[in-house]
């Protein structure tokens, strides 16, 4: 899974020469937290609600008029952080090395470039959380859980129960537990799923928890 397919593309942006105020005004009103400076289709900084705050809001001595006419007057390359500073990704970069960067750097959001440094998305903690969500199939289906010993052909074997159960593995996902053993998430369609325990315990393959996402969504 790639950045590029699940960034948000055309992402709202200022220039570095708007004021400081219609960059709030646009986070107020779209609900955002930051909004990426764009000069001639090239990144050239991030704003944010907490720089606006910091660097404004924070200034209790200004009276409201004054506070209004520094937001009014004050362009946003004032208080952004310059693009040298940020932290971006390539379009073509994995979703996990977003992940990585974003945990390394402790930071919410990642602006995407193209090969020629023009922003062509932002990816944030919320998009990361939807392709997490995603990958392991949380909208519907059962979701099984089998702990295994990780070894080769397991997850083959496990397959061959679901295929005799009539049941299509949508979604899966492999958690290491310690060094020899593992737990497997499967998601499958299959509504039903009490012959499939039964199958998967008595060939081995120990079922330590099953959740039906309809079934629940219903009580």
């Amino acid at each position: 899974m790639y950045v590029k397919n699940k960034m948000t593309v055309n992402p709202i942006v200022v220039t570095s020469t708007d004021v400081i105020s219609k960059a709030s005004d646009l986070m107020t009103e779209k609900n955002l937290h930051r909004i990426p400076v764009v000069d001639n289709g090239k990144l050239v900084g991030l704003v944010t609600k907490g720089l606006i705050s910091s660097n404004v809001g924070g200034t209790t001595s200004l009276s409201i008029f004054e506070l209004n006419y520094l937001l009014n007057k004050t362009p946003v390359r004032d208080i952004m952080i310059k693009a040298k500073k940020l932290v971006t990704i390539h379009q073509d970069e994995l979703l996990e090395e977003a992940a990585l960067l974003m945990l390394k750097h402790d930071i919410g959001c990642l602006p995407v470039i193209n090969d020629m440094g023009e922003l062509v998305g932002i990816l944030t903690q919320n998009d990361l959380f939807a392709a997490f969500l995603d990958l392991l199939g949380w909208e519907s289906g059962s979701r099984i859980v089998v702990k295994v010993k990780d070894g080769i052909g397991v997850i083959g074997d496990i397959s061959k129960i679901y295929v005799k159960n009539n049941a299509n593995m949508t979604h899966i996902g492999v958690y290491r537990t310690d060094l020899e053993n593992c737990e497997v998430v499967i998601r499958t369609e299959l509504a039903d799923t009490k012959q499939l325990e039964k199958d998967l315990n008595e060939n081995g393959f120990l079922v330590t928890s099953i959740y039906n996402k309809n079934n629940s969504d219903s009580e």
